[in-house]
């Protein structure tokens, strides 16, 4: 059964950084999603991510604490276009996740693994994870689903160009976890990735397609089946990396 961090008293707390450990922090934002997808679709994904992997931790035997989900980030202008955004600049959300592990690291715990479910966090969560290593010498880890997942996704994914927001991965995976919230009717294909050329990742893909709702993807492609086999995916591939780094231990 998943353990939350935020239900423990100090006392069992300190137990847990007795064990060594794993703290899991899932980090999402809020932010619009096409016209189809809830707002809360990144921190949707986190969360429930976050759950999963912390229970299959525990089961697997790995002292694990799962936080609270960051549910506010950064997003780049063009997503603000559209309501859907309470947006906190870059350093300050640097900072804020800076700060929970800094705290975390002079509580005692020395695991710490970031969930990364929103791509304009990717380079932030990296320049924290090298700032706590700088003053600790501590490293933590990030993991991200839908890296974790990739080649799963490859195999099975409908849309030959795949995506990046809003698009089948993501469509799928609330459709898994919360199809009540998927407005089906709203589905568009107009913002297909066309731009499939060796620019796309090197230059933001935002620079080089317009969008017209706010995708970059087919969301008409999507399954639940899709989805859940992708979290399974992600939950599988996840537990092997947070046991590797709960087992290493410094051989110097």
């Amino acid at each position: 059964m998943v353990q939350y961090f935020g239900e423990k008293t100090w006392v069992e707390l300190e137990s847990y950084i007795k064990k060594n450990a794993v703290i899991i922090l899932p980090v999402g934002t809020t932010e619009e999603h096409g016209r189809h997808l809830p707002v809360e679709t990144d921190a949707i994904i986190a969360e429930s991510y976050g759950r999963m992997l912390g229970d299959a931790c525990d089961k697997a035997g790995i002292p694990t604490l799962v936080m609270q989900t960051i549910y506010y980030g950064f997003s780049m202008s063009i997503i603000r276009k559209w309501p859907g955004c309470p947006n906190i600049n870059t350093r300050t959300f640097a900072d804020y996740i800076f700060d929970i592990q800094d705290s975390l690291i002079q509580m005692g715990f020395k695991k710490l693994v970031v969930l990364d479910c929103h791509g304009n966090h990717d380079c932030l969560l990296r320049l924290v994870m090298r700032e706590i290593a700088d003053k600790h010498n501590i490293y933590t880890m990030t993991l991200s689903p839908f890296a974790l997942s990739a080649n799963q996704y490859k195999e099975i994914r409908k849309d030959p160009n795949g995506d990046i927001h809003g698009g089948e991965w993501e469509t799928s995976c609330i459709l898994h976890l919360k199809p009540e919230l998927v407005h089906k009717e709203e589905y568009t294909n107009v913002d297909t990735i066309r731009c499939n050329n060796p620019l796309r990742g090197p230059v933001s893909t935002w620079a080089l397609q317009e969008t017209k709702t706010g995708l970059f993807g087919d969301p008409t492609l999507a399954s639940a089946e899709t989805g859940k086999a992708c979290f399974d995916t992600a939950v599988e591939e996840g537990l092997k990396m947070v046991r590797l780094y709960y087992e290493y231990r410094d051989q110097s």
